[in-house]
């Protein structure tokens, strides 16, 4: 679903979905470089951390443990007016959507929690008539889109599935040691860039359907028929 949705999207919007890892336990992308994140197996943007990752993640495989993870997703060329000011508002829909990803413990609409730390006068997206000098809100405002890249970056939680020894109970309630053998996942982040490209294409294909249910007079491919708003 969420190829086909990503398909629809760029042939008649324009509209291209594509994530990344942006951090794998404490290595965080310092550079984004988007050709880069096909190039290797953490889809990673930044290669000069691409040796350390590989790194850790071979320590982390001996050690039997596992690692959460960032991922970045982001929608360019999306239309204004998408979305709802209370009850469908498109930040909202997106949470929801990544959220419902297995593993998946926290979701991010633009700079997220950096805003603890951010003044009004920091973080606002002032707009100006060539438009907005900023995009601290990750493309939406009140709830519908602006026409700006929509970010969104999601947190997974490291697995629980590791070969370390945890106390658990068996079904008579006494208490046991527990190991997880065979399938393991050191950091299922990575395994989650496709599934994040998937929710946010599925996300917004959804609220472009409802547009165009909506707003039947106007031709959602080609803009407006006969000039009609």
């Amino acid at each position: 679903a969420g190829a086909i949705a990503k398909k629809y999207l760029k042939q008649f919007h324009g509209i291209e979905v594509k994530a990344c890892l942006s951090q794998l336990g404490p290595i965080k992308a310092e550079t984004f470089d988007w050709d880069e994140v096909e190039n290797n197996l953490f889809f990673f943007p930044d290669a000069s951390k691409l040796e350390a990752l590989d790194e850790y993640m071979r320590d982390l495989k001996k050690q039997g443990d596992s690692v959460g993870a960032k991922v970045k997703v982001v929608a360019s060329n999306v239309p204004v007016g998408l979305g709802e000011p209370v009850f469908d508002r498109l930040d909202a829909e997106l949470a929801r959507s990544l959220m419902s990803i297995n593993a998946v413990k926290g979701v991010e609409i633009g700079d997220g929690f950096d805003v603890v730390e951010q003044k009004g006068s920091e973080h606002r997206d002032e707009l100006t008539p060539e438009g907005f000098t900023s995009n601290h809100a990750g493309g939406v405002l009140a709830g519908i889109s602006t026409g700006q890249d929509i970010i969104v970056s999601i947190a997974l939680k490291p697995t629980s599935s590791i070969t370390i020894p945890g106390k658990s109970i068996n079904t008579s309630n006494e208490a046991v040691e527990m190991i997880t053998k065979g399938r393991h996942d050191p950091c299922v982040g990575i395994r989650a860039i496709p599934i994040a490209e998937a929710m946010m294409a599925i996300t917004l294909m959804d609220h472009l359907l409802r547009q165009r249910g909506q707003n039947p007079h106007v031709n959602h491919e080609h803009g407006p028929i006969n000039g009609s708003v």
